[in-house]
């Protein structure tokens, strides 16, 4: 989900979720000398207020002298679930209304972390601070195509670590055209947002958009050409726009509905939009498929009807994300050894924080127990939190909860499917025992012999699993050995032993090596901290296939 919503400009809150139904993100601007006011969230004449409770709002301001403390508690005391997204200094490079100098840029940026930098809303994810600059100024170039302007200079860069998200407002402007504001067509996605990839790969944080417009191309509207009088091309411009952007890491998308962005009378384009923020509003839920395999581990460990919650509305991790994927588990722990299941949870690499009974740790915090003020500490609940990447969603390797309960049919099953242990079984052909391939056999000998391992291997499980089928399932996917089109097979040894099948070790030193040799292979592809993989029983696995190949 990317959270899709405007800026109300001089409407009400109340009267754009009329037009717009579903919105999930309102923005919300206080301008110079309005300060940071805490009652907004609860003056029902304040667009805040009427902002919905499950949405996410950007509150932006240019008064450096603020009480973000007071504003926040207030924000938390009204029990949204939405996230806020708060941010200091609103496009300080523009240089009017007061907007500071960079001395005083970064000296509000500390008072702002000092404030609110280690309030529990923001280390629990719902609370995000962010820098907000206007991309036509940072796009800006000279005759020569160098960019005149430098973002680093509003880059409050001895805060780094208080920045949570980069935000930009998207205008129109092409360098080339007469008017570089009033370019002859509209800009393609993947150039007119480029910039906020690179600046999110510069800074190290995430980005988003808290404004963007563009104006019908007509000649009205101050355009060199009458390219649309009806807004059906700039209608399909907003939604390629849209697509890109959530395709490409974007966490928040604002549109500027105000003067030349006052969708009002622009029919074509409001629809456009009102559907971009519908289909936001019904993304499908997804679980991460890391917490999906922990969720499957939970069950079978602690069975209970509602054990686990993946929909919840009291934390930001349970909205899924840009990629439809939801990064957090709620647990009901009655009847659960909470301090075997947070061994666990906290050896996993995906893992990311937990939250329960008043405390919560974080795994960048080398998992140090602290004090957990949040809305909802949790006391009869487990909140349990992954890294918000692909990589970290997608990481199935077992909790090590099954493997407790002793699953050795889990263990093999989450074995075969682990990438690194994959990349060590294409590797072997060419580093077999010693490197290269034996004299005298071919790489497709070596191929099926390895085949033919994992194959007993994987009946040896079978016949040991309360379970076999879907170990047998697994090692049907398997591809059949083929015969060789290399140089035959030895006929012997030097010493007048005859060769194993499938030139396989014979003696019990060459089999003790071989096995060796692949589990150390495996094992070093696999992280320090894995749960659940031995290296003498894995040794002991191949030893005893190997034997049985060989006898």
């Amino acid at each position: 989900m990317m959270p899709t919503g405007w800026c109300p400009g001089t409407r009400t809150v109340t009267a754009m979720m009329g037009t717009y139904p579903g919105t999930s993100c309102v923005r919300i601007f206080f301008g110079p000398g309005d300060g940071l006011p805490a009652g907004a969230w609860t003056d029902p004449r304040q667009r805040l207020a009427q902002a919905p409770a499950d949405a996410d709002v950007i509150v932006s301001h240019k008064d450096p002298e603020v009480d973000a403390a007071a504003f926040v508690a207030a924000w938390q005391a009204t029990g949204r679930t939405g996230r806020l997204i708060l941010v200091p200094h609103h496009e300080p490079e523009q240089q009017t209304g007061g907007d500071p100098a960079p001395a005083a840029f970064r000296t509000s940026w500390t008072r702002t972390r000092k404030q609110v930098g280690d309030h529990p809303a923001r280390l629990d994810g719902r609370l995000r601070l962010a820098v907000c600059w206007t991309l036509q100024w940072v796009r800006r170039v000279d005759a020569a195509g160098r960019r005149v302007n430098d973002w680093r200079t509003w880059w409050p860069e001895h805060e780094a670590d208080a920045v949570d998200l980069v935000l930009a407002d998207w205008y129109p402007y092409d360098p080339t055209a007469r008017n570089p504001f009033r370019p002859a067509g509209y800009e393609e996605p993947a150039s007119a947002l480029a910039i906020m990839v690179e600046l999110s790969r510069a800074t190290g944080k995430p980005w988003g958009i808290a404004e963007i417009n563009h104006p019908r191309i007509t000649t009205a509207g101050g355009y060199p050409a009458d390219l649309d009088s009806d807004g059906s091309r700039c209608a399909a411009w907003y939604r390629r726009m849209h697509a890109w952007a959530k395709a490409n890491g974007c966490q928040v998308w604002s549109h500027y509905h105000r003067d030349e962005g006052d969708l009002t009378e622009r029919k074509t384009e409001q629809q456009a939009l009102r559907e971009l923020i519908a289909a936001e509003a019904a993304a499908p839920r997804r679980l991460a498929p890391a917490l999906e395999t922990l969720r499957a581990e939970l069950t079978r460990r602690w069975p209970g009807a509602g054990r686990t919650v993946a929909d919840s509305a009291h934390h930001a991790d349970h909205r899924p994300n840009a990629r439809g994927a939801i990064d957090a588990l709620d647990v009901d722990v009655t009847g659960v050894d909470t301090a075997a299941l947070l061994a666990a949870f906290q050896r996993h690499p995906s893992a990311a924080y937990w939250i329960h009974a008043g405390a919560t740790a974080d795994a960048d915090d080398g998992w140090t127990r602290r004090p957990y003020a949040g809305a909802d500490p949790g006391k009869d609940r487990l909140h349990l939190g992954i890294r918000c990447t692909e990589a970290a969603e997608r990481d199935q390797r077992p909790w090590g909860l099954a493997e407790e309960a002793g699953s050795d049919a889990t263990r093999f099953l989450a074995l075969l499917k682990d990438p690194a242990v994959a990349l060590q079984l294409r590797a072997l052909p060419w580093q077999y025992v010693g490197g290269g391939i034996p004299k005298g056999m071919s790489t497709l000998g070596v191929l099926n012999e390895i085949v033919q391992t994992v194959r007993v291997i994987g009946e040896t499980v079978a016949r040991q699993a309360a379970d076999p089928a879907p170990v047998r399932a697994a090692l049907a996917r398997l591809p059949e050995p083929r015969p060789a089109a290399g140089p035959p097979e030895p006929s012997g040894r030097a010493d007048g032993t005859p060769p194993g099948p499938a030139g396989l070790p014979r003696t019990p030193a060459e089999v003790d090596a071989l096995a060796e040799a692949v589990a150390a292979r495996v094992l070093a592809a696999l992280p320090a901290d894995a749960s659940g993989v031995s290296g003498g029983d894995l040794t002991a696995a191949f030893r005893t296939a190997l034997a049985e190949l060989a006898g």
